[in-house]
């Protein structure tokens, strides 16, 4: 039942490399497993058989989202970004006062004020950077030696922002370019026998790059929570209140292009789009309302079975 219950976990955690904003560490905050997947990474090599019991039904789970979903969030996003991506801004806000409750002491010091404003300005420069930024993206990659060692690093860049929570490895994708080339057109294709080695050529350097990062700073990242933990929890919260700014400027007017890639922001001219897409207003409206209640039926379950182990 544990095995299971992991597996849909990691499903839910993979679904955060597929929107651009969303946070695989927020996510495993939220459904209680963050801090043992910390752990049970970064001592990998010393309980290695209890970290595998955890640490494969985890991925195993994250493995199937990131397949399964891939394709069907690109479609469900290029009909209407706004509808989905108010969903996932309703599901991180759901979950910020059982973060701030972890982060508060008795009283406020000026390092915890420090992490909360340094961690929100790093998310808010992330989205100003790629906003203004000149780069259009790449749709798929040359495979020769120089590209394939670029893209593991990417994988490496990328997987080190989804264990931290609030950062998201797919607007990193975003703001490099490669979000199409990797999420879009390699993983959402993983079952396109037609472009197979392609896919392989991709994947196989990017899981490796990713690997190898999560290994090496999971470790530091759970002794900053353990070292400095108000500290830590108020960057985390920095990181979550300003991931949901950068998903609100990811949803675009399906209208202006079939694709969503070329479509144009709403936040362009966001009173005009609302004036003009009352239906969508609705549906988002309601569609973050139940991301919202969704999350703190999630907290509320795993507080419960917390208590009912601890007994």
């Amino acid at each position: 039942m544990v095995f299971f219950e992991l597996i849909l976990k990691g499903f839910f955690i993979g679904i955060a490399f597929i929107i651009p904003g969303l946070s695989g560490g927020t996510l495993a905050i939220y459904l209680g497993v963050y801090e043992k997947l910390l752990h049970s990474i970064g001592n990998i090599f010393k309980e290695f058989k209890k970290s595998i019991k955890f640490l494969f039904p985890v991925f195993l789970g994250i493995g199937i989202s990131v397949i399964l979903l891939a394709k069907l969030f690109s479609i469900l996003i290029e009909w209407n970004s706004f509808i989905v991506l108010l969903f996932f801004i309703g599901l991180i806000i759901g979950g910020v006062k059982p973060i701030y409750k972890k982060a508060s002491t008795n009283k406020l010091t000026l390092s915890s004020s420090l992490s909360f404003l340094i961690s929100f300005s790093l998310i808010i420069l992330l989205v100003v950077f790629e906003k203004t930024g000149e780069a259009t993206g790449i749709d798929y990659i040359n495979i020769n030696f120089k590209n394939l060692l670029l893209v593991f690093f990417i994988g490496m860049a990328a997987s080190m922002t989804m264990i931290v929570p609030g950062i998201s490895g797919s607007a990193l994708l975003l703001v490099l370019g490669y979000y199409t080339a990797i999420v879009s057109n390699v993983v959402g294709n993983i079952f396109d026998f037609s472009s197979i080695l392609y896919n392989l050529e991709v994947i196989i350097p990017f899981t490796l790059g990713a690997a190898v990062s999560i290994i090496l700073f999971s470790k530091i990242i759970e002794y900053c929570f353990k070292r400095f933990h108000s500290q830590s929890y108020y960057a985390v919260l920095g990181f979550i209140l300003a991931s949901c700014i950068a998903i609100f400027f990811e949803i675009k007017d399906p209208s202006t292009a079939a694709s969503f890639e070329f479509q144009i922001p709403v936040y362009k001219d966001i009173f005009g789009y609302i004036s003009n897409n009352i239906f969508s207003l609705l549906g988002g409206l309601f569609a973050g309302v139940t991301g919202y209640f969704l999350t703190k039926l999630l907290i509320r379950k795993e507080q419960k079975l917390k208590e009912a182990s601890n007994e």
